[in-house]
């Protein structure tokens, strides 16, 4: 696959296409099928653009936190092409020379040059004898290596059929049959960990991203969609949700509610964007293919809430402190704006799995308490320093029906070249098509990937 997306050619059949869903796939494969000389139109059912990168802004108009996509890989090429064409300026998501934090069975430990995880937790001395480095080289990395080695990523030859057998269990499951102890376990898994997913998948995640790399957008990550929403000529109908899909022999509607009313467009094709958490609210008629529907069925969405808090100081950065932590509870915590230039910060709360779903029961100011006090065990006083918070749940969102799509153990065989397969007239595209789940990566190739199909169709 190209290091950086190809531009499709200036087409002589050009064709008016409906693109459902105005997130980064959306947007990237309008931008792309309007450069190549096809009528485009956006439907939304949001008041806003952008999707799952959403960035909170406070009161006037400044980022506070990322609801959704906060970081970006530096190795994810096809995301900063982007990044670069719109012209958009990045910073590091880590401040230098300060040090994160991991909380261990409630206790608090600084990661510095000299820390050794495997020191915090009791382990048998042949785990301890690996220490924590050797633990994460032995019992992930090395499947990372027999992935490279295959030589299949960004490839038609994904996924690997030689590696089949690490795509039978979630992660925990695997570690487990390997011999480690449950306390190892949870060294390796700290964090905002995606828990049910499989070795094999972990291992691609693994494979192309580089946690000493990452970064975000100057101003907030929601000013890219809106940079790329500023360069197309077609219209996006905002609070637009599609009830309905009619396919025919000569076109395409779609039935959309807007204003209270239904309203039918017409086109000669159609890029679906929807989540597949929520994709079965839509009629479609004909009805999707059976591999389709199956795989409607069974996708899951992982569950992630996220609540920030404005402080009035970054007052861990007096103990050198980055405001950034892994917790054994399924969370992290961020701090996104230590750059801030009137001593002020973020501290926010990035809590997945169970737990957030527990969140989710709570009122606004029930949760935020709650976010707190799992904040002031790794940053004590935090709760004296707040000025103003704010939630996400992506959950609870409509539109989204969870934070991210990834393959469960077995997904990736079982629904291999159908979890993104055009159906007539539809072209599919989200993160939840594309090898990147999870990453604005995926939502830019998919969205490249299903105008390149559309370009090339002869209907």
């Amino acid at each position: 696959m190209p290091a950086v997306p190809p531009r499709l050619a200036l087409t002589t059949d050009p064709k008016t296409v409906i693109v459902v869903g105005a997130g980064m796939s959306g947007l990237v494969a309008a931008l792309e099928l309007e450069r190549a000389g096809h009528h485009v139109q956006i439907v939304e059912a949001r008041q806003r653009i952008g999707g799952r990168v959403h960035t909170q802004r406070a009161r006037d108009g400044a980022p506070m936190a990322e609801a959704g996509a906060g970081r970006i890989p530096r190795s994810h090429r096809w995301t900063w092409d982007y990044i670069e064409q719109m012209g958009l300026a990045t910073r590091p998501l880590y401040p230098t020379g300060l040090n994160n934090v991991a909380l261990i069975d409630g206790k608090r430990w600084v990661i510095d040059a000299t820390t050794d995880l495997s020191t915090t937790v009791d382990l048998p001395p042949d785990e301890k004898a690996l220490g924590f480095a050797g633990l994460v080289n032995t019992h992930l990395l090395e499947n990372v290596e027999k992935l490279l080695a295959a030589e299949v990523i960004d490839t038609p030859a994904w996924p690997p059929s030689t590696l089949a057998h690490l795509d039978r269990l979630n992660i925990i499951d695997h570690l487990a049959t390997q011999g480690l102890s449950q306390a190892a376990i949870k060294l390796l898994t700290l964090g905002a960990f995606p828990t049910s997913i499989s070795p094999l998948m972990l291992s691609r995640v693994l494979a192309t991203y580089d946690r000493e790399s990452l970064a975000v957008i100057e101003g907030g990550n929601d000013r890219l969609p809106a940079a790329v929403a500023a360069r197309l000529r077609g219209p996006i109908l905002l609070s637009s949700p599609v009830r309905a899909v009619t396919q025919f022999a000569d076109r395409i509607e779609i039935a959309i509610e807007r204003a209270g009313q239904r309203t039918m467009m017409s086109a000669d094709a159609v890029i679906c964007t929807i989540p597949y958490s929520i994709l079965n609210k839509v009629q479609f008629e004909p009805a999707l293919s059976p591999a389709k529907q199956q795989i409607l069925a069974g996708f899951r969405y992982t569950k992630a809430t996220k609540v920030a808090f404005k402080m009035s100081a970054r007052f861990w950065e007096a103990e050198q402190l980055s405001g950034f932590a892994q917790l054994d509870t399924g969370a992290e915590i961020w701090s996104p704006r230590w750059s801030s230039d009137d001593g002020s910060g973020i501290l926010q709360l990035y809590q997945q799995g169970e737990r957030a779903a527990e969140m989710d029961a709570m009122d606004e100011a029930a949760r935020a308490q709650w976010a707190m006090e799992s904040i002031e065990k790794v940053f004590p006083g935090a709760g004296g320093h707040v000025q103003a918070s704010a939630s996400y749940s992506w959950q609870d969102d409509p539109w989204a029906g969870g934070a991210y799509g990834i393959p469960q153990p077995g997904d990736l065989f079982r629904w291999q070249g159908n979890i993104a397969s055009s159906e007539g007239r539809i072209y599919f595209a989200g993160e939840h098509t594309s090898e990147y789940s999870a990453w604005i990566e995926g939502a830019v190739r998919s969205g490249h990937r299903a105008a390149t199909e559309l370009q090339k169709a002869t209907f």
